[in-house]
């Protein structure tokens, strides 16, 4: 198990895949897990605008720390990307979504609209959500999208409060 105290990554040797993204937010005593899609360009040092936002909610929830993990390993800033992958989670990829929610007090899936995804890889955000329910631990979101699917954070509110996943 990894337990950064501060910033890092954990991406495959050939930058393909990132299972695992923390970051440190404040003095908080609160570790949250987002969920999202696919991890797109951030790094151990380098925060793409999704990271920010997450970054800009844990700041006014009083977060400690957040931990990224995703869906699919892929990093990908289109999600039809996956739909040519022969491997969209990369090899250790379920390990590190189990590690992650360990390490949290509080899941957050926020993936948006499944319907961005290509079809045959849908039923693996219903998976995840399983998971993340079977953990007993809070799980909840930023509201949900028009299909029912958990909200992206990327457009929404700082305001947007976050509430319980039925």
């Amino acid at each position: 198990m990894i337990d950064f105290a501060g910033d890092g990554a954990v991406l495959s040797g050939c930058g393909t895949f990132r299972w695992r993204l923390d970051r440190h937010v404040g003095a908080g005593d609160v570790t949250a897990a987002v969920f999202g899609a696919t991890p797109s360009t951030a790094d151990a040092s380098l925060d793409d605008p999704t990271v920010r936002k997450w970054r800009g909610f844990g700041q006014r929830l009083g977060w400690y720390r957040f931990i990224v993990g995703n869906v699919f390993g892929l990093r990908a800033t289109d999600v039809r990307a996956l739909a040519g992958a022969a491997d969209p989670f990369g090899a250790g990829h379920n390990q590190h979504l189990h590690e992650i929610i360990v390490e949290a007090d509080v899941l957050i899936p926020c993936w948006g609209d499944r319907a961005k995804l290509p079809r045959a890889l849908r039923p693996h955000l219903d998976g995840l959500l399983a998971l993340l329910q079977a953990s007993e631990k809070p799980v909840r979101c930023w509201g949900r999208t028009a299909a029912g699917d958990p909200r992206h954070p990327l457009m929404l509110g700082y305001e947007t409060p976050l509430i319980q996943v039925q």
